[in-house]
């Protein structure tokens, strides 16, 4: 198995850590159901007032910690100087799940529930992905534990310090155990993240050879038949010159331009030189241009997209793909093209207003045997990118989004 670069490691993490963020956050509103329940029938009503405004301040947390969670703009917490606080966003709410289950029992002092909702905690704390930051926060939740074991005189002398003890082992039991789902979820992400880099190098490998190929074929054409063409060309500029009027030379010359400019578009396109030269922002724009002349579709453009990455050729090959399912298969009478750079993510848009295609035409055409879009759509995927069918009411709008590698 390939050994998993730290970029990727960080990036699997990064993705499991806010899967469980996601799930603990959801998990600590039914902490906060438990603790009222625990509150109405297992403790004094002397103690819900001090109990109650606890409860509400932990809800208010635990709402908070939803909201963050699953907000929208939550990508800016993995950027620049704002990364390090979203790394420590989940390890603060769980210190706060300790504290506060700490508190709560031990301002009830007869509270067997409370006690047992400190069980949770290690299921919480089991979420996370890294061991050392779970070994800390576990540790101080037994410590927890225990003061509020003996800080409840009722409960100890009600049941005894061999009963106490009992408890507290089984606490700890239930800790490592939560420590051992901790240790074995980091060694899944480490084989994850090991696995998508191996893919990731698979599909480099798998690009570099379909890239040289196309760049062999592009040469052989353009060296080869081109040259031939262009030679019988000049010739027959020659031949019409010393013999003018002649309809069949001025036919044979038309043809030949014809001819000679397919294959300078089918070398473009196989291999285009410009997007080694300028970059992707001027391949694209060239394409559209060669797409609009060929086949008569209005193909706008609106591309904003200034640098150069490894992530280039496989965005061009999406962006020749999908034209060329326009011209064949949309019978649209216009499209457009958007490319730009949003917050480290290459953004493509491809609009047309043709008959419409979506993923049940994809799987018709793969179960066909036409595996051209699908491949280019695999690759995509494969780089870490999306590849959806956005809802339009007329024709087909595709969007492609990669991240844009550093």
């Amino acid at each position: 198995m390939a050994v998993a670069s730290d970029a990727e490691l960080g990036r699997v993490r990064k993705l499991h850590q806010l899967r469980s963020y996601r799930l603990a956050s959801v998990l600590r509103i039914g902490v906060v159901a438990l603790m009222i329940a625990a509150m109405l029938s297992g403790t004094r009503r002397s103690e819900w007032t001090q109990q109650t405004v606890l409860i509400v301040a932990y809800g208010v947390v635990a709402l908070c910690a939803l909201t963050l969670a699953f907000s929208p703009s939550r990508r800016w917490l993995t950027r620049g100087r704002l990364a390090r606080v979203g790394r420590l966003e989940p390890f603060a709410f769980t210190v706060i799940d300790v504290l506060v289950l700490t508190v709560f029992q031990v301002l009830s002092t007869n509270g067997l529930h409370p006690l047992l909702i400190m069980t949770v905690l290690p299921i919480l704390i089991g979420l996370d992905v890294s061991s050392r930051r779970a070994a800390v926060v576990l540790l101080f939740s037994m410590v927890g534990f225990a003061i509020a074991v003996l800080e409840d005189p009722e409960m100890v002398g009600s049941i005894g310090a061999s009963e106490a003890t009992f408890r507290f082992l089984l606490y700890g039991f239930l800790c490592v155990t939560a420590f051992v789902a901790v240790r074995v979820e980091e060694r899944h992400t480490r084989s994850v993240a090991g696995l998508s880099t191996l893919r990731e190098e698979l599909l480099a490998q798998t690009m570099t050879a379909s890239d040289v190929e196309q760049r062999r074929i592009s040469e052989s054409i353009h060296d080869g038949p081109l040259q031939d063409i262009l030679a019988v060309r000049q010739e027959l500029v020659e031949l019409d010159a010393a013999l003018p009027g002649d309809d069949r030379v001025a036919r044979a010359l038309a043809g030949l331009q014809m001819a000679s400019e397919r294959l300078r578009q089918a070398t473009f396109e196989l291999h285009p030189a410009v997007l080694e030269q300028v970059g992707l922002a001027a391949a694209v724009q060239q394409l559209a241009t060669l797409t609009t002349h060929r086949s008569k579709i209005d193909i706008s453009t609106d591309i904003d997209y200034p640098i150069r990455t490894q992530i280039d050729p496989v965005v061009f090959g999406v962006v020749r793909e999908l034209l060329s399912n326009i011209v064949q298969h949309s019978r649209a009478r216009s499209a457009s093209v958007m490319l730009g750079i949003t917050d480290g993510t290459c953004v493509l848009h491809m609009v047309d207003d043709g008959v419409g295609f979506d993923e049940q035409t994809v799987a018709r055409r793969l179960g066909e045997g036409h595996i051209g879009l699908a491949s280019h759509r695999a690759r995509v995927e494969a780089a870490g990118g999306t590849f959806v069918f956005l809802d339009t009411p007329v024709g087909t709008h595709i969007c492609v989004e990669l991240p844009v590698p550093d």
